[in-house]
């Protein structure tokens, strides 16, 4: 990988001067993707570096909570007095909280179709309007005589695509 750079040409005059000039950007995104194959290498070491030192120290936290749980519960009308929800323990604290409420659907078409039906409950519907970008993008020259619209990009844009050599 101890590959160099040569030195850039100031100006391109010629084809030999541009095709050796894709040929630099080709031997450039080589060793680039060799080093982001390295780097990947090296996180995927440390991911499992990680979760293997992770891993028991998760299962004895569960086993640890679950050993408090059992506590908390058997002792829960002692410990919770005067509409507690928790108690401070000289290393932290064990208790309640409630969770979050989910809201499910066994079949959506079917329950949409009940509240469209009955006007009590047409107020559970959400009707939501948005612009049809593509069908701007469709129409250009209709979209840019909108207020407020216009319509940007569209034009040719230099591309170098350096033939693939050596990328194993």
């Amino acid at each position: 990988m101890g590959e160099t750079v040569a030195a850039p040409v100031r100006r391109v005059r010629t084809q030999d001067q541009a095709a050796a000039v894709v040929g630099r950007i080709g031997a450039a995104q080589v060793q680039l993707g060799r080093l982001k194959a390295s780097l990947d290498v090296a996180v995927a070491q440390a991911n499992l570096a990680f979760e293997t030192a992770a891993a028991p120290l998760r299962t004895a936290i569960a086993a640890d909570t679950e050993l408090l749980r059992g506590y908390f519960d058997a002792n829960r009308s002692t410990l919770l007095t005067g509409g507690k929800k928790s108690v401070a323990l000289s290393t932290g604290m064990i208790g309640v909280k409630k969770t979050a409420s989910k809201l499910v659907v066994a079949d959506v078409d079917a329950l949409l179709k009940r509240l469209e039906e009955d006007r009590k409950l047409r107020r559970f519907i959400r009707t939501k309007s948005e612009v049809d970008r593509a069908a701007l993008l469709a129409e250009p020259k209709v979209a840019v005589t909108i207020d407020g619209v216009s319509i940007e990009g569209g034009d040719d844009a230099f591309f170098v695509k350096p033939l693939m050599v050596g990328t194993t």
